[in-house]
Parts: C-alpha cells; sequence; structure tokens
C-alpha cells in the first residue's frame, strides 16, 4: 500500500512538473500581417514575456494552404525570418514577404526564451491573408 502511494506521488510530481516545463513564459503575443499587394506582404510579431531573459528568438514562418492543409511556402525565396535579442522582456519583430499571386497564406510564429539552461517555447498562427 505504501509503496503505491509512493507511486502515485510520484506519477503526480513527474506530470505537474512536465507541465510547467513546457509552458512558455511568453505573457502576451501578437501577429499583424498586411498584404499590400498580390506579391508581397507584411508581418509584424511582438511578444511580452514575464520577465528578462537570456535571450528571446521569434522565429516567422511563411505557410501556404496546400489541398485544404498548411504548409511551409514553396516557390519563395524567403520562406523564415527570425530575431534574437539578449537581456530583454519584450520582441518586436518586422519582416517582408514575397509572395505568388494567387495562393493564400498565412504565417507561423514561435517565440522561443531562455533563461539559463531552461528553453521555452510558445507557437501563434496568423489568419489567413
Amino acid at each position: 500500500m505504501k509503496r503505491k502511494f509512493v507511486l502515485i506521488v510520484l506519477a503526480l510530481v513527474l506530470a505537474f512538473g512536465a507541465v510547467s516545463v513546457v509552458n512558455a513564459k511568453v505573457i502576451a503575443a501578437s501577429i499583424n500581417t498586411n498584404r499590400t499587394s498580390n506579391t508581397s506582404a507584411t508581418v509584424s510579431a511582438s511578444g511580452d514575456f514575464d520577465g528578462i531573459k537570456d535571450s528571446c528568438t521569434c522565429k516567422i514562418t511563411l505557410q501556404e494552404k496546400y489541398n485544404g492543409s498548411w504548409r511551409k511556402a514553396t516557390g519563395v525565396t524567403k520562406k523564415t525570418a527570425s530575431l534574437t535579442e539578449k537581456n530583454t522582456i519584450s520582441l518586436l519583430f518586422s519582416t517582408k514577404f514575397t509572395l505568388i499571386k494567387g495562393k493564400v497564406y498565412r504565417v507561423k510564429v514561435t517565440f522561443t526564451d531562455k533563461k539559463g539552461t531552461r528553453s521555452t517555447s510558445s507557437t501563434y498562427y496568423s489568419g489567413s491573408f
């Protein structure tokens, strides 16, 4: 009985401990997209973290709709862009993408923060444009 109790407690500690490691430390995020023409778009993303981090990265990936699902964009020169800053509490990143006329796009934005040896990430998606 005592062994069973210890195993249950250990399982709970591991389960809740894993959840806290997976949760990203982004407390506020926003994505703005502007398709300025049939073949061009400007994207900006901002993220606020819960404290000063050793480094913070914002990675923006252009995705296209293909057969009803989303995949990394093809046929364009720039598919991803990223910005890393050190010792910061927030990030603001803006970039331009060249598009193919007639395709539907969205962006995937991943914020990653590092503090010591711990790294956490959070992913967001824009609406289609």
